[in-house]
């Protein structure tokens, strides 16, 4: 997961002969050359000698083009015509993931600083050789970034779980789109998913992955530039983990409650234990972990929590909750991750909220809080608003148009069906990080659908669409490209 990467400057209106191209996210700048590229029937690929890192991006390349027909090998001449040639550049104002490509007559050029922004290139090209052998392209430049460094999508396999294969066909649509940050929400009252050895009772039967599982998960994504954010939901939506780890259900629970202990130094040790083993299976820059929607009267009458409280001086749990956010915290950095939180706390109160903690904001006026409560207060956020970015069911999802008008700066209001008058508009900040499409307790067969608009639709659920990827061009480029023009290149239909 990238930084911001440029400002929010405005990409220009297609020339003429660009006007067809049905390129998701538009790039941030484009401008038309004379003449056209006719790619050859077997297009030959060209790395930079000397550059071993961009293979595997060629690689990768390969594999895709070789799955809508396309046929292309790797070569080495650099002379050769008609080829497209890949090449890393020490030019540091193409940033992380950003790009630039060249369209001639005699071929293709590609180039990155990093090997990520070479392949976001390719994602690109990509959409320009989906045509097919024999249909020409426009000769153009394009220089392309992200306006936002986390784009990001929550699948939840905890209430509706989901296999293998999916998760590895979500990564490669994600990356297709520049959707780069995929989020897994792993564990909730529902079920625990992932493998344990630490803890052997914990995993769901039936439910729940396998370590070559997640090998192989970890090893799509290093190869798709997509970051993994694993989601261990606690201190609530935690019944699967103290049936799991008994240890972290409250003394006085007969049966599972759904909160972590916060007063048993065993509850809060097992957690450390779990995360530790997670992060070995699933390496990466970021941690979630979950924090809201706690039932804080479920904590009334555990006797380590009134320890706790006594010892603290304290007569309500809250400042536990808050405690426990700082403490898991300090474990995430000490192992070289950021932490993330769902907006489950107040601004302001004691102890304070550490301040390099992101907060993800998924409800205008939720218990009173607003987006720029947190700005004000220090926080950085992440747009994951409800409206319009939830898929869920009928009622919390909004259609692709709706999405077509909302940008990164706006915060929707609950479940609202007509959702503008009641979106929060801020000013442009980096301190919004990014924004997060999530699809919750959605099976499997109608994800596809509901968030691509690719696939059957299923009436329990909703209407598909191109939910995904019209979002996916809002967060690379902000509100910078025309309503219209992206839901006519995205193919959804006016709903409204």
């Amino acid at each position: 997961m990238s930084s911001n990467a440029r400002s929010a400057s405005a990409p220009q209106e297609p020339h003429a002969a660009l006007s067809g191209l049905k390129l998701v996210p538009w790039p941030s700048s484009i401008e038309s050359e004379p003449g056209t590229f006719l790619p050859a029937e077997e297009l030959p690929l060209v790395p930079c000698t000397g550059q071993p890192d961009l293979l595997g991006v060629v690689d990768v390349f390969l594999e895709d083009l070789s799955g809508f027909g396309r046929n292309a090998r790797a070569i080495a001449d650099r002379a050769h015509h008609k080829a497209v040639t890949f090449s890393l550049v020490d030019e540091p104002e193409l940033g992380a993931e950003g790009y630039r490509m060249r369209v001639s007559t005699d071929g293709i050029e590609l180039f990155g600083s990093t090997t990520t922004g070479l392949f976001r290139g390719t994602r690109t090209l990509l959409q320009l050789l989906e045509e097919g052998p024999g249909q020409p392209i426009p000769c153009m430049r394009i220089d392309d970034s992200p306006l936002l460094g986390h784009r990001g999508v929550l699948i939840d396999v905890a209430r509706k779980f989901h296999s293998l294969d999916f998760h590895l066909a979500m990564i490669r649509e994600m990356a297709a789109y520049k959707l780069n940050v995929y989020q897994i929400h792993f564990s909730d009252d529902q079920s625990y998913t992932l493998p344990s050895e630490r803890f052997p009772n914990l995993p769901t039967e039936g439910r729940s992955y396998s370590r070559e599982d997640i090998r192989q998960l970890v090893e799509c994504a290093e190869r798709y530039h997509v970051t993994l954010v694993p989601e261990i939901d606690v201190p609530g939506h935690s019944r699967a983990l103290n049936r799991g780890i008994p240890e972290t259900n409250c003394t006085h629970a007969a049966s599972p409650l759904g909160v972590v202990c916060l007063g048993s130094p065993a509850s809060l040790e097992a957690v450390r234990e779990l995360f530790s083993e997670v992060m070995e299976m699933i390496p990466g820059p970021c941690w979630h972990l979950g924090a809201d929607e706690v039932a804080y009267d479920r904590y009334q009458g555990c006797s380590a929590c009134a320890a706790a409280l006594k010892s603290g001086g304290l007569s309500d749990v809250r400042p536990l909750y808050r405690e426990f956010i700082n403490r898991m915290n300090a474990f995430v950095k000490s192992h070289g991750r950021r932490m993330f939180v769902w907006e489950g706390f107040q601004p302001g109160g004691l102890p304070e909220i550490d301040k390099d903690i992101v907060v993800f904001l998924f409800d205008v006026k939720h218990e009173g809080r607003m987006p720029k409560d947190y700005l004000d207060a220090g926080y950085e956020l992440m747009n994951t608003a409800w409206s319009p970015l939830y898929v869920a069911d009928n009622i919390y999802m909004t259609t692709p148009e709706i999405i077509a008008r909302w940008t990164p700066w706006m915060f929707g209001a609950g479940r609202s069906p007509q959702p503008f008058a009641r979106w929060q508009r801020l000013e442009e900040t980096p301190h919004i990080l990014g924004a997060q499409v999530c699809s919750w307790a959605i099976e499997e067969k109608a994800e596809m659908g509901l968030l691509f608009g690719k696939g059957p639709g299923f009436p329990e659920y909703g209407r598909p669409g191109p939910r995904a990827q019209i979002a996916a061009e809002r967060m690379w480029t902000g509100g910078r490209t025309s309503y219209k023009g992206l839901l006519e290149r995205t193919g959804a239909s006016y709903w409204e």
